[in-house]
């Protein structure tokens, strides 16, 4: 089991949370599953490529703003009740693709669009790859060490990632695209789960 990995650098991303109403939109703070492996997939025309990642924890990146929007009625042209959309401004992170053959065949950098608020020009990121992790940095003892899964991985891909025991999860729902206009949301480890697994997709809790 190895990865690839790659930093990630953006001026602006808007990473949505799953919500189901409300006038306020967070970010999600991780590289979840289905918003990177989804980029890349689309990025590169094939479905083979799995990866996840998180962000850099320092006072210099990712740090939050908010912005309004108040999107018009088209028929009234009145103006309906604003949005306040969380955004992450200097994100700098680190992705983590799983190593196969057209993973291999990936650039040494390239530009990626991901999450959401795209119109407004936010979302537009560049990869650097910065070598392989491999399955020597595996993790047999994690309570003694204190790490926890770092990032947003659906269970029905956790071997993919060489992730062998999961002894305390924390779950939750990512969205599964199904055709071009569809999907559905499975169940998937949070951040915070404490697993066995890869040292490169742990921190400390």
């Amino acid at each position: 089991m190895a990865f690839i990995e790659y930093e990630i650098r953006s001026e602006a991303l808007h990473l949505g949370e799953r919500m189901k109403s409300g006038v306020f939109r967070p970010t999600c703070r991780v590289l979840r599953y289905s918003q990177v492996s989804g980029a890349l997939r689309r990025k590169f025309g094939t479905s083979d490529l799995h990866a996840a990642g998180y962000l850099t924890e320092d006072e210099e990146h990712n740090q939050a703003e908010y912005l309004i929007y108040a999107p018009r009625d088209r028929a009234t042209e009145i103006s309906k009740i604003p949005l306040e959309i969380e955004v992450l401004r200097q994100v700098q992170g680190k992705v983590f693709v799983v190593q196969n053959e057209t993973a291999k065949s990936l650039p040494e950098d390239f530009d990626l669009t991901v999450g959401g608020a795209l119109s407004w020009g936010l979302g537009v990121c560049h990869l650097e790859r910065k070598g392989v992790a491999d399955d020597k940095d595996t993790v047999y003892e994690p309570d003694k060490e204190g790490l926890t899964l770092a990032t947003r991985i659906p269970m029905t891909v956790l071997p993919e990632f060489g992730i062998r025991k999961v002894l305390r999860p924390v779950y939750g729902y990512l969205f599964e695209p199904e055709g071009i206009a569809g999907g559905k949301y499975i169940l998937a480890l949070f951040e915070g789960s404490v697993v066995q697994g890869p040292r490169c997709l742990l921190k400390k809790a």
